[in-house]
């Protein structure tokens, strides 16, 4: 009868890697960064008592901090020359087709962080 008195390949495994699960992507097929294509995705400024305005279209988180920017910027300049400004932004979503189809938030800029 044939008896191992080692174990086969014993360092074979020494070197290999792990997997590393990629970051969650909330429903989207790839992880999301500020150049990543979004496609047509929606700047949506919020109020804070819920009331909310489309600002316009962005294709990337990027561009979408940009817009948001100028957008608050312009509000601003409208405040301050006595013209309604409409509401006052408390925060900026960009919404974006998922994986299933269906939009959702990509990212939420908080209006004090520009």
């Amino acid at each position: 009868m044939f008896r191992a008195t080692g174990v086969m390949n014993q360092g074979a495994m020494k070197n290999t890697t792990t997997k590393k699960q990629p970051p969650a992507t909330t429903g989207f097929a790839i992880p999301l960064t500020d150049s990543t294509n979004l496609g047509l995705a929606m700047l949506i400024a919020e109020s804070e008592d819920g009331q909310y305005e489309p600002v316009g279209v962005v294709a990337s988180i990027g561009e979408a901090r940009e817009i948001a920017t100028s957008d608050l910027k312009g509000r601003m300049r409208r405040l301050d020359r006595g013209n309604d400004p409409g509401p006052c932004p408390y925060s900026y979503r960009v919404w974006a087709n998922g994986i299933d189809g269906d939009y959702r938030i990509a990212i939420e800029i908080p209006a004090t962080s520009l």
